[in-house]
């Protein structure tokens, strides 16, 4: 008998019809800025309307469109082998991505990232078993802004083994370097093509406006093969309507535009859904990410990807917190703890805090655990003749009353019976004997840092990656 997970109740089949139809009516009359003149010809000649600086998308165009792309499931790491599949009912986990700021691991200041951050936390999330998929975690602050992100790509590269995803790109000519790097890494363009190492995002600009720049990164994406995700990210009460529902139509729709752009560049295209609706904070007027929007638009995002047959990663493990505190422990379980139950694929998040703004490794240590119970949670009930044990509580019961030496107790405790806690419980030798929670996570990254090693990349990869590099400094800075 199948485990009985405990899945959170989430919209209606009717509540979600009513947001698909309203999302396709948006594209339809009132459609998107699209700021590029190659993307506007090819959808023209599917049938769309360009005038006033807007195209509006008619809704047979959309269905092709869904008819046209393929669902990303396979995820590949980063020497090309088969990860884990999209849809097997796990939750999975990644980092986010591009805070310009970390807390240093032995002072606790926060001070600007650096590539060192970024290879050292990239080697981190490599050891801490419930992070599936690394992201560039840091935006460093020691290279050109023009490199930020094909160089932390390539540090990432460099220090994991697990599948990776690109930082987001804002450039088209990002996507290139990216993927010639992540094509060294597993055997060259073509064996990248038939098995892509890597997944890329790109985000629209809401409310529904595509620059030149954007729509020349997704065309880019979608050409070199890799799987594209769309990012959008609009903000309650600022970048979209105050109301979920109504953020939820607008993302929804930013979805959709974004794949019919990616069907149009090529048929088959692999593509997946993201969710990043955050709510503004009302007395400062910024985005706010503690709040239990997050984890809850999240959750209804998953209903709608799904609906469209396509994986859905949502924003999971965030706070508007600036310290490790109580605050940040429950805005970031609420809001990872909600998208999990009700079924999405992956969820963010994991290493950052302050609404993105900044990483820490003992945060990133401290959400590992916190996934560890979240995911013990979806494991539900196995309820079988084992489970149900009758032929142990008979034999105990009439015996001397005492479970624990039994082998079923055994045999099940190494299954994971129960949780057990990592950094809450005595610490190991090699850490602090602290009651602090903070003090354990940030001697256990230590530890971490110390102890795991990451296997070279091959000396010819590696100096394809350095000449990537170079190429792109000259390219890009003119040094």
């Amino acid at each position: 008998m199948a485990n009985e997970i405990p899945l959170l109740r989430g919209l209606s089949d009717k509540a979600l019809e009513s947001i698909e139809r309203t999302a396709y009516r948006l594209l339809a009359e009132v459609g998107i800025a699209l700021n590029h003149a190659g993307a506007q010809e090819m959808l023209h000649g599917l049938g769309c309307r360009v005038a006033d600086g807007r195209t509006s998308i008619p809704t047979d165009v959309v269905d092709w469109a869904l008819d046209n792309v393929t669902p990303h499931r396979q995820v590949y790491d980063r020497q090309g082998d088969l990860a884990f599949t999209f849809g097997d009912g796990d939750i999975r986990f990644h980092n986010g991505g591009g805070p310009p700021f970390a807390y240093d691991l032995e002072t606790g200041e926060r001070r600007p990232a650096t590539m060192q951050d970024v290879a050292e936390m990239t080697r981190l999330l490599d050891a801490l078993p419930n992070v599936d998929v690394v992201v560039p975690l840091f935006g460093p602050q020691d290279v050109p802004a023009e490199l930020l992100t094909i160089a932390s790509t390539a540090e990432t590269l460099r220090n994991t083994r697990k599948p990776v995803s690109a930082a987001a790109v804002e450039k088209p000519h990002e996507v290139g370097y990216a993927v010639e790097m992540a094509a060294a890494c597993c055997g060259g363009t073509e064996a990248y093509r038939e098995r892509p190492t890597m997944m890329i995002s790109v985000s629209p600009v809401s409310p529904l406006t595509f620059t030149e720049d954007v729509t020349a990164a997704i065309i880019a994406v979608v050409d070199s093969g890799t799987p594209f995700h769309p990012l959008p990210a609009p903000c309650l009460g600022a970048t979209g309507p105050i109301t979920m529902a109504g953020s939820l139509v607008q993302q929804h729709a930013e979805v959709l535009a974004s794949l019919v752009i990616a069907a149009a560049t090529r048929a088959g295209a692999p593509v997946a859904y993201s969710s990043r609706i955050s709510p503004i904070d009302l007395r400062t007027a910024v985005s706010s990410w503690g709040g239990p929007e997050v984890g809850m638009t999240g959750a209804f995002a998953g209903q709608l990807a799904h609906r469209i047959g396509l994986a859905c990663d949502s924003y999971g493990l965030s706070t508007s917190s600036t310290q490790l505190d109580a605050r940040f422990a429950y805005e970031r379980f609420t809001n990872a703890f909600v998208p999990a139950l009700a079924g999405v694929d992956i969820l963010s998040g994991v290493g950052t805090t302050d609404s993105g703004l900044a990483g820490g490794f003992e945060i990133a240590v401290i959400d590992n655990e916190i996934i560890s119970m979240i995911k013990r949670v979806a494991a539900g009930c196995r309820v079988n003749d084992d489970t149900l044990a009758f032929d142990v509580m008979r034999d105990v019961v009439l015996g001397d009353g005492v479970f624990l030496a039994e082998e079923h107790t055994v045999r099940h405790m190494r299954q994971g019976a129960l949780w057990m806690s990592d950094i809450g419980a005595q610490p190991a030798a090699a850490e602090p004997a602290s009651d602090d929670v903070v003090v354990r996570a940030r001697a256990r990254a230590a530890h971490i840092l110390r102890t795991h090693e990451i296997s070279p990349l091959p000396e010819d990869v590696s100096s394809h990656l350095d000449e990537v590099m170079d190429r792109a400094r000259r390219d890009l800075v003119g040094d």
